[in-house]
């Protein structure tokens, strides 16, 4: 397997993994369009349609293989762009446009892609998210559907933005627990064998709920210094800033905040 770790202005964004099964070479998440790199491949497997992902699938001109309700958003991702711009803002104009890709392949949950990798239907992070089981190495690409993984701070945290749906993203974490993965590859930032892990982010993941349950009136920043009390990894985070902080960390909170106000709401 190939690792390729992509940057923008100088910090880690995204890593991206080529696989070759069968004498056909796959990348799991090319990356944003804006870091466009000619890539040595005959299919694009992307976890989720979200810019940094999967923008430069188009670029790649290969098929590409996403959740099969979602295909349109290949074809034509004009509409996609501009409601990632109203979430994202300046992020989104980083990451740049993707461009269209008639040889869009819809994929089912359960399908089995080149004889070699499993589908499952993970949504939570977004409502198109899949994750690849890749069954003779017993690796799983979690894509966003388990946080974000930063060795060089031993943390792990979630990637949750709006729209965030909380039971969705629980859901398919305690269904991936059960596939004996040996090895967890994230695309932010690495691959790990303490696939422990994820059950460590559920756990993380119901903490936050519980942190944040009694401060949505607060703002982001409150919210995050409430949040650090109770996860050193938040802490870390806070105290290392950039691009952590900014994008994935202000995010999530966001993220967490408008899901729990929506249940609020409605009860």
């Amino acid at each position: 397997m190939k690792i390729v770790t992509k940057y923008l202005e100088g910090a880690p964004l995204l890593t991206t993994y080529v696989v070759e099964v069968g004498g056909v070479k796959v990348v799991v998440d090319p990356g944003p369009a804006s870091l466009y790199q000619p890539m040595d491949v005959d299919a694009v497997l992307c976890t989720h349609l979200h810019l940094d992902h999967c923008g430069s699938a188009g670029h790649l001109g290969r098929p590409v293989y996403v959740h099969e309700r979602y295909i349109r958003h290949v074809v034509d991702p004009s509409r996609l762009y501009e409601s990632s711009r109203a979430v994202l803002g300046i992020f989104a104009e980083k990451f740049g446009r993707h461009l269209p890709n008639e040889r869009a392949v819809g994929v089912a949950d359960g399908a089995r892609l080149f004889d070699a990798f499993d589908v499952y239907y993970t949504p939570g992070h977004a409502p198109h998210h899949i994750m690849y089981f890749f069954r003779d190495q017993k690796v799983l690409f979690t894509g966003d559907g388990a946080g974000v993984y930063i060795p060089e701070l031993g943390v792990v945290i979630p990637t949750t933005p709006p729209p965030f749906k909380l039971d969705m993203y629980l859901q398919s974490l305690e269904r991936v627990k059960a596939l004996g993965a040996e090895a967890v590859c994230f695309p932010h930032y690495s691959c790990t064998r303490d696939v422990d892990l994820i059950k460590r982010h559920v756990e993380q993941v119901k903490s936050w709920v519980e942190a944040l349950g009694g401060n949505l009136d607060k703002t982001a920043d409150e919210a995050l210094r409430e949040l650090a009390r109770v996860d050193p990894n938040v802490e870390r985070v806070l105290a290392v800033g950039g691009l952590y902080l900014e994008f994935y960390l202000r995010f999530s909170v966001l993220g967490f905040m408008e899901y729990l106000k929506a249940q609020r709401a409605s009860s």
